[in-house]
């Protein structure tokens, strides 16, 4: 799944029949060491991945935005990269403490609560965390601030733009949009957040989920108390939705519909609106420039301590069984990863 091969495609590559996948996953026929060898050379990984323990560490569906549109052996391949994201950190957990998780279930709604409900949900984790008020210097850290673990990569379906799965010890969040969007990711994290903290189960058709993790994000990222001297009370004034954006961390777009959800903005306004910034060019590439996309950095701060706690990223990837360079690309962290982005530095220490 991982590697987004089907069964058939992986047993004719490893001269096998797709019978005898089958029969390997459900561990009612043993590969030859041969075909392990063969199987190891095509996934990526060495022979020992397929003789360690296995840790039943997923707990739940994950949420995915577009389930329908989106092919299952995607979100097939999705999940695999997550639950390979909770192993890892699991072993790298046995060296480093890694912050605890702090996402309970205190603020889980029903599937139909309605919206003013799911308001006061963003409005009550802000007090619980302890977030200061006006606009969250940097989402993706208060979220491993908070004992997630993000990942952010862009090799999935474009109709993913970010998912997130529970564990047994962790939530993991994905975002899968690229890098050049910072907003589109400031609101994707929240919006994966939203999931965690109020949905106890994924559902199959989960559009009501959806629009409750969007509003979530927006009252998180603009409260309603404080986003209104930011927001047009007309449609010609656009200048304001650009001030908002720098200062808020949220697209001008996102503005506006907040501006026309809380009724700031009249529905004909709001309509007008949109219809002056598709003339504008701006409804594809809005003109405020918030900086760079937020990186997460957990992952890649506690490698860098691996050594101090008398191992090394290669051992964590022997035990995990894949080569070292491709446990580094699967992390997906950046190299270096300065604080002039703001937000919580996540503090870590040698077990």
């Amino acid at each position: 799944m991982l590697r987004g091969l089907r069964q058939n495609a992986l047993a004719v590559q490893i001269g096998v029949t797709p019978a005898a996948i089958s029969q390997y996953e459900a561990g009612s026929s043993i590969p030859s060491a041969e075909t392990i060898e063969r199987l190891a050379v095509r996934l990526g990984c060495s022979p020992e991945f397929f003789a360690r323990p296995w840790r039943q560490l997923v707990v739940g569906e994950p949420f995915f935005r577009s389930r329908r549109s989106t092919p299952q052996h995607e979100r097939d391949r999705a999940e695999a990269y997550a639950v390979a994201l909770a192993e890892i950190a699991t072993i790298i957990e046995g060296h480093i403490e890694l912050p605890a998780s702090r996402f309970d279930a205190h603020l889980a709604l029903a599937d139909d609560a309605p919206m003013e409900h799911v308001e006061r949900a963003a409005s009550e984790l802000r007090a619980a965390w302890r977030v200061p008020p006006g606009p969250i210097p940097n989402v993706v850290r208060m979220l491993e601030a908070r004992g997630a673990i993000v990942a952010a990569v862009g090799a999935f379906d474009s109709r993913l733009d970010a998912f997130s799965v529970r564990t047994r010890s962790r939530p993991v969040v994905v975002l899968c949009s690229d890098g050049g969007n910072a907003a589109r990711r400031r609101f994707d994290a929240a919006h994966e957040l939203g999931h965690l903290v109020m949905h106890e189960r994924s559902l199959v058709a989960n559009a009501q989920q959806e629009r409750q993790a969007h509003r979530f994000a927006a009252n998180l990222l603009m409260p309603a108390g404080e986003i209104d001297p930011w927001l047009p009370r007309r449609s010609n004034e656009l200048e304001l939705l650009e001030d908002g954006s720098r200062t808020w961390g949220v697209s001008m777009q996102a503005l506006l519909f907040r501006a026309r959800t809380i009724g700031t903005l009249s529905e004909d306004a709001y309509r007008r609106a949109m219809q002056r910034m598709s003339a504008a060019g701006w409804r594809t590439r809005e003109p405020v420039d918030i900086g760079p996309a937020e990186a997460p950095e957990l992952l890649r701060r506690a490698a860098e301590m691996l050594p101090r706690a008398g191992t090394s990223l290669e051992k964590i990837a022997a035990e995990f069984g894949v080569p070292a360079a491709r446990l580094a690309r699967m992390l997906s962290v950046p190299e270096e990863q300065d604080d002039a982005d703001g937000g919580q530095v996540v503090q870590l220490r040698a077990v």
